[in-house]
C-alpha cells in the first residue's frame, strides 16, 4: 500500500504543470497555529509537502531536516530552498519513512507535519509514526501537523458514480488526539475547519484527490470509455450546468502536542514515574 501510493505521488509530482495549492494553503494556516506557541527551536524536522514559514518565525534555528517519503515533493522543496547564505540555518534533505526515522532519539526540538499523517492512517502504521515522533523529540519538544479529517471529499460519497472511487478513510480529530495521548504526548490541543475546493474540471478533480491522500481506482486511471462516462457523470451530478468546474470540502485537522520535559526533585536529580496496573 505504502508503495503504491509513494509511486502515484511521484508521478503527480513529476509533472512540470502540477499546482500544489492545497498543500502550501494548508502549511499557511498551519504557520498561523505557531503564533501563540513558545518555542525556540535549534534543530526542526519539517515533514510532509508545502511552503512553510520556519525561517522566518524562528531565529534560534540552526538546522532544519527536510523530510518527505515521496522523493519528487522533496525535489520540489530543495529547488524552492534556493541558494543558502552563509548565516542561514543549514537546510538536510532527507528522504525516508515517518514510521521508521533516521534520526537519533531526542534529537529535534520541533517536528513540523502538514499532511503526511493521513498516509500512515491509510496504511495502518500511524501509531508507529507518532511513537517515532515521540523518540526523536526532546524533552519539551513540540509536535505540530495537520491532517484530513472524515468529512474530506463528502461530496463523492453522495454521487451515484462513487462505486467508480475508493476514498481512504480520515481519522476524527478526537480519535486522532486519543492516538496522541496513547504515544505518550501531553497537552494534545485539536481543532478543525473546512476548506472549500473549487477545480476547473473533474479530470484536475481526480488528479489532485490522489496526491492528496485519497485513492482513484484503476478503471479511471485509464481513461477509457468507462473513465470518459464517469467523467461527464461527475460534470453533470455536480449540477454545473454553466460551468465544468466542481467543488468539494476538505475537513482539514490541526494539532500540536509536547513532550513532557524531564521532571526533576528539588535536588535536581531525575525523576521516573513507575505507573502498577491493578488486577
Amino acid at each position: 500500500m505504502k508503495g503504491r501510493a509513494r509511486s502515484k505521488i511521484n508521478r503527480i509530482f513529476d509533472q512540470p504543470d502540477y499546482q500544489a495549492f492545497l498543500y502550501d494553503e494548508v502549511a499557511k494556516r498551519l504557520d498561523d497555529r505557531l503564533e501563540g506557541v513558545l518555542v525556540n527551536p535549534r534543530v526542526v524536522m519539517a515533514s510532509g509537502f508545502g511552503n512553510h514559514c520556519l525561517r522566518e518565525r524562528f531565529n534560534s534555528i540552526e538546522n532544519i531536516l527536510t523530510f518527505d517519503f515521496a522523493h519528487s515533493r522533496l525535489l520540489r522543496c530543495r529547488k524552492k530552498s534556493g541558494f543558502r547564505l552563509p548565516w542561514q540555518p543549514q537546510q538536510t534533505n532527507i528522504c525516508g519513512d515517518l514510521s521508521a526515522l533516521p534520526l537519533a532519539s531526542q534529537s529535534v526540538d520541533l517536528v513540523y507535519s502538514n499532511l503526511d499523517l493521513p498516509f500512515f492512517f491509510e496504511c495502518g502504521e500511524l501509531v508507529k509514526a507518532l511513537e517515532e515522533v515521540f523518540r526523536i523529540l526532546r524533552p519539551g519538544g513540540l509536535f505540530i501537523f495537520s491532517s484530513f479529517g472524515p468529512d474530506t471529499l463528502k461530496e463523492i460519497n453522495s454521487l451515484e458514480s462513487s462505486s467508480h472511487f475508493r476514498i481512504c478513510d480520515h481519522l476524527d480529530m478526537h480519535d486522532l488526539g486519543d492516538q496522541l495521548m496513547g504515544a505518550l504526548f501531553s497537552d494534545p490541543v485539536m481543532e478543525m475547519e473546512n476548506l472549500e475546493l473549487t477545480y476547473r474540471n473533474p479530470l484536475a478533480l481526480l488528479r489532485d484527490v490522489k496526491a492528496h491522500g485519497s485513492v482513484v481506482s484503476a478503471r479511471l486511471e485509464k481513461l477509457g470509455l468507462t473513465g470518459k462516462d464517469v467523467l461527464s457523470s461527475l460534470t453533470q451530478q455536480f449540477g454545473r450546468a454553466d460551468s465544468c468546474s466542481v467543488s468539494l470540502t476538505a475537513e482539514l485537522v490541526f494539532g500540536h502536542a509536547w513532550r513532557a520535559p524531564l521532571k526533576k526533585s528539588p535536588k535536581g536529580r531525575k525523576v521516573v514515574e513507575i505507573k502498577v496496573q491493578s488486577g
